[in-house]
């Protein structure tokens, strides 16, 4: 393989959890390890922005019918796993332990983020590549930053219990942690007694408040900017995108509808993105970006409900120039990525080389019993519709397994 033009992506995706600081108070939450095993896994998604030239390192080995599916649907790399305990970050791993790194040579680099072993990592591995400092990419990515550029419905940054309990006292409203992500982190405060509870919970500790509270809005529609930084701070725009959530949480993104960039377009949103990129710059910061907006059932626009520096599932799925789903599928057994593909395959469902169709983006997402399936729906039918993975899902679950997919919540970066 010829080194020449490739590039190696890697990286960890929760990111938000390891550009926490330490003592920094949190919001009442339940731990989900089997979620943070999943997590894990969605490294693979990179796969779909590999060259023929490009090596992409994963936290697992994926089954071979993971990399025989991306190399028939167009996507080369070399595939490699990280070494080193299962439960530690990949830029960790790569630090402490290395790996091979024959053909590594002359590569570019392309972290999913860059956080703080990034660099250590990268040393390691004998790459080079400009990549912005890693406190400066916690910095940007803080809710705190982006509430206090000032837009319009962004919210206010409280730092003591007296702070949030004004700030929440006055209407519905939600708390958010400066480093949450797809919901989690969240916490919705409808009544006063649950801000009480709220507050209770957070003085048995005595860890630093920083909190961001904004207006509980009824959503009309999310939606999120995608564009890249360079070095000297310009901007290159990859669009934007309609975002499927349920509550709070992720689950699919597609191209924004007429309607919507239309009213965008009417209300100088292309400009504030610019003014939030320029920020972003101004802190030192190159690689892409996404700016979070929404508009409410009011019809009022909120253009900045936050920033997130890094690489996301959507932010690939724009790329691709597909739309994205995730489901939640019942797993039996470790085979399921492969009988999914055979399943795709004979329903001729299942994306080829620049053909339309399903193609599953990760493969180590799917550990039983519960899975997420991420899949980008390549091309058009003739009719407008997506096609109904239901049948085939339900085929391979377990009898007592249900299956929800995104597309039947069609609400999220």
């Amino acid at each position: 393989m010829t080194a020449a033009g490739g590039t190696v992506r890697f990286g960890s995706c929760d990111a938000e959890r390891q550009w926490r600081p330490r003592g920094l108070a949190q919001l009442p939450a339940l731990r989900d390890p089997h979620a943070e095993r999943l997590l894990s896994g969605m490294d693979e998604l990179l796969a779909a922005l590999c060259r023929p030239a490009d090596v992409l390192l994963t936290h697992h080995r994926p089954p071979a019918a993971f990399t025989e599916m991306m190399h028939a649907a167009g996507f080369g790399a070399r595939h490699l796993p990280v070494p080193g305990p299962a439960g530690e970050p990949v830029e960790e791993r790569l630090a402490a332990h290395g790996m091979d790194t024959a053909g590594l040579a002359g590569l570019a680099c392309a972290p999913y983020a860059v956080l703080p072993g990034t660099r250590a990592a990268l040393t390691r591995l004998g790459l080079e590549g400009r990549q912005p400092d890693s406190g400066t990419v916690r910095r940007v990515n803080s809710k705190t930053f982006s509430t206090r550029l000032g837009f319009p419905g962004s919210g206010v940054v409280v730092t003591s219990a007296d702070e949030l309990r004004a700030a929440a006292a006055g209407a519905p409203c939600v708390v958010k942690d400066p480093y949450g992500v797809s919901g989690q982190g969240n916490f919705v405060v409808e009544t006063a007694a649950r801000l009480d509870g709220l507050l209770r919970a957070l003085a048995r500790r005595e860890d630093r408040i920083e909190f961001v509270v904004q207006p509980l809005y009824e959503r009309a529609a999310d939606f999120v900017t995608h564009l890249d930084i360079g070095p000297a701070g310009q901007v290159t725009w990859h669009g934007t995108r309609e975002l499927v959530n349920e509550g709070h949480s992720f689950r699919g993104s597609g191209p924004a509808g007429t309607a919507l960039l239309e009213q965008l377009d009417r209300a100088g949103y292309r400009e504030t993105v610019e003014a939030v990129a320029a920020a972003v710059a101004a802190e030192g910061y190159h690689g892409p970006l996404a700016v979070d907006s929404m508009t409410t059932t009011s019809g009022e626009l909120v253009p900045v409900l936050e920033v997130n520096a890094r690489f996301s599932p959507a932010l690939i799925a724009a790329r691709l120039g597909v739309r994205l789903r995730m489901a939640f599928v019942p797993v039996a057994d470790d085979d399921y990525f492969e009988r999914l593909v055979h399943a795709l395959s004979d329903a001729g469902l299942l994306a080829g080389d620049g053909g339309p169709g399903i193609l599953p983006l990760a493969a180590s997402t799917l550990a039983p019993p519960r899975g997420w399936l991420f899949y980008g729906i390549c091309g058009d039918r003739e009719d407008g519709t997506e096609p109904d993975l239901t049948p085939v899902l339900n085929g391979l679950a377990p009898r007592t397994g249900r299956v929800g997919t995104a597309a039947h919540h069609l609400e999220g970066t």
